[in-house]
């Protein structure tokens, strides 16, 4: 009886094994570069998007290590990587710098990669190239609304209550805004985030 699975075919040499090679190094900087906005939020007391960076930078560093399984035969020579201006403050310039990337690095060129994974018979390879251009346009969102809330006034206001828990007791408030301190632990006001996932950021 013949054979009829398709085999896969070598990646060495594609254009598919170069765009993963590139992916890893883009998701290898964003890695850092978000560990560094992390730090920049926390120095300004925008304590919830410090930790919204900090969870980024972990997607990140995973995205990395799906694309760098795929390369297994061998080095691979990347292009030239383009690397942002050292912006590393103010929070709300790094939030700009941050969704920037997400667009250009994450969805688009991610979903170009899997087009021409498709065209070389990557299936699998273009699905997980899909996958995460879907997660990189969730991060330029929230990026994006972060930084709208930031130049708006409304990181810690809200025009409906919601409810706000305070991310070092777990104390949960509801209004418009949190109270100026935390009624269980004294710590002020930007200690507390949106408690619902759901409210925006």
């Amino acid at each position: 009886m013949a054979d009829t699975t398709t085999a896969t075919p070598s990646i060495r040499g594609t254009r598919t094994e170069k765009n993963l090679a590139n992916a890893y190094v883009a998701e290898s900087t964003a890695y850092t570069r978000y560990i560094f906005f992390a730090k920049t939020a926390k120095k300004e007391m925008y304590y919830h998007f410090s930790n919204i960076f900090q969870e980024t930078a972990d997607n990140e560093l995973h995205h990395a290590k799906i694309f760098l399984k795929y390369l297994t035969e061998g080095s691979v020579v990347t292009a030239p990587v383009g690397i942002d201006a050292g912006i590393l403050k103010p929070t709300v310039e790094c939030l700009k710098v941050a969704a920037e990337e997400e667009e250009r690095e994450g969805v688009q060129e991610y979903t170009n990669s899997a087009e021409v994974a498709e065209e070389e018979g990557f299936h699998e390879i273009a699905d997980h190239f899909r996958a995460i251009a879907t997660i990189e346009n969730r991060h330029k969102e929230r990026f994006d609304l972060m930084r709208w809330q930031i130049e708006n006034d409304k990181v810690w206001k809200r025009d409906e209550p919601i409810k706000w828990q305070c991310l070092v007791c777990g104390y949960i408030f509801e209004g418009v805004q949190p109270p100026e301190k935390c009624p269980a632990c004294n710590h002020p006001y930007q200690h507390f985030k949106p408690a619902d996932t759901n409210a925006n950021v």
